[in-house]
């Protein structure tokens, strides 16, 4: 779900930041309108005005082209898709921007340093990639300037830049020392724009990612505490009904072996008696802030015995795989075994339920292993598996496919809370095999 929720987050971002990049294409296109009509109007400079507004209309064609795009898409494009095409744009305005420039005095217009402009933009709209290989780009498009370009005479005699004439006029071998320069200082503007707008964008997105993951754990805290608030309630207001039809069962069980009675109706009294006895434990458990590692002080035993806690109160036992790898048996945990044993029986009950719906005495598997200082246990149902969109809210509290009655939705909520609260973590997914897989991973005992 986080996954799910971080991609979202930043399709929505990116939406946002082709919006204004479309709008900003559209202002500069009309603005290099208004400058190719005043220079070539009441300035009166010789410009190649016809290619000129040529080129602008391909900025303007293309931006119309993106806002069909935008309009046209029922469903919101990838984060891929978003690059894709922000990062074509911005290579076509590149291209545009060199043709102009080459057209109206390369380096010595003045206009050349709109280049940082797209490379600022390409650093904070697109991926690291994109932007370095816009930058490696332009850095090459200044050299081919340098190199040649149509100069325009009002741009180069009033500044004295004679100096700046292309190397096709004055020969290789006598290459200006200020195009040298001035394609150095470019280069190194290049790096340095892109290198810290990548960078700040970089960090923006971490710190974004960090303060969802914040907001996340705090709901989900939320919802615990009221989840906890709630099972302690309908624990108290249970007790007192329990504890009275467990007297009077036994009280009745009593009388009638001691006048001596036999058959199914002691048999069933004594049923009875155990099953309350067992509702009384779990409403103990209930008692505790559901879901808290604190139902139980910490305690050292093995992934074994763990598992073996797990098996122990579950019914259907006897369909349960389980193996080890790399001694992960004797791998030692430093947890309150009651609140972990019953959050991995949970987790076990909802695999067998899955493994029902196919085959009624179909088996699961339990599967440990030692990593370094982890412990990884996955399991494995053979049921229906699970598609994207189910697995997405598979965490949420209340959200269950069982039938009405079957289940409310809690298990695996309170598992992955008890298990990140003592620092591990849960994921769960649907091979293409079938079935589901829950992966959980534990850190072991210090020492």
């Amino acid at each position: 779900m986080t996954d799910t929720t971080t991609t979202s987050g930043g399709s929505r971002r990116l939406a946002i930041n082709a919006e204004w990049f479309g709008r900003l294409r559209s202002v500069a296109a009309i603005g290099q309108l208004v400058t190719i009509a005043f220079v070539a109007g009441p300035l009166g400079v010789d410009a190649p005005v016809l290619p000129l507004v040529l080129l602008v209309g391909v900025t303007l064609v293309s931006s119309a082209l993106f806002w069909w795009w935008q309009a046209s898409h029922v469903t919101p494009p990838s984060r891929t898709e978003w690059h894709t095409v922000l990062g074509g744009l911005m290579l076509l305005d590149l291209a545009v921007l060199t043709a102009m420039l080459a057209l109206t005095g390369g380096p010595t217009n003045p206009f050349m340093f709109f280049y940082f402009v797209n490379l600022a933009l390409s650093g904070v709209v697109l991926t690291a990639g994109w932007a370095w290989a816009l930058s490696v780009l332009a850095i090459l498009a200044f050299a081919v300037l340098s190199i040649t370009h149509h100069p325009i005479d009002v741009l180069r005699d009033p500044w004295r830049l004679e100096s700046l004439e292309t190397l096709r006029a004055q020969g290789v071998a006598d290459t200006p020392i200020a195009i040298i320069g001035a394609w150095l200082a470019f280069a190194t503007s290049s790096v340095v724009i892109v290198y810290f707008t990548t960078r700040l964008t970089s960090e923006l997105r971490a710190s974004d990612r960090a303060r969802r993951r914040v907001e996340k754990e705090m709901a989900r805290a939320e919802k615990l505490e009221a989840l906890g608030t709630l099972a302690a309630g309908a624990a108290h207001e249970l007790a007192s009904p329990l504890s009275t039809i467990a007297v009077a069962v036994s009280e009745a069980h009593r009388e009638l072996v001691q006048q001596g009675v036999e058959g199914p109706v002691v048999e069933d009294l004594e049923l009875v008696r155990r099953e309350v006895t067992r509702c009384r434990s779990i409403l103990d458990r209930m008692a505790t802030r559901s879901g808290q590692p604190a139902a139980g002080l910490p305690e050292r035993l093995t992934a074994e015995e763990l598992i073996g806690d797990v098996l122990d109160e579950l019914a259907a036992a006897g369909r349960v795989d389980v193996e080890w790898k790399n001694a992960a048996a004797d791998a030692e945990l430093y947890v309150p075994a009651v609140a972990l044993a019953q959050a991995i029986r949970a987790v076990v009950k909802n695999g067998l339920d899955a493994t029902d719906t196919v085959d009624p005495t179909g088996r699961i598997t339990v599967r440990g292993d030692h990593l370094a200082n982890k412990l990884r246990l996955e399991i494995a149902d053979r049921g229906p598996g699970m598609p994207a969109a189910v697995i997405a809210r598979a965490g949420e509290p209340f959200f269950t496919t069982k039938a009405a009655g079957s289940g409310m939705g809690l298990g695996l909520f309170l598992a992955r809370s008890v298990i990140e609260r003592l620092g591990g973590s849960l994921r769960l997914e649907s091979p293409k095999a079938g079935g589901a897989l829950v992966t959980i991973v534990l850190p072991l005992a210090d020492g």
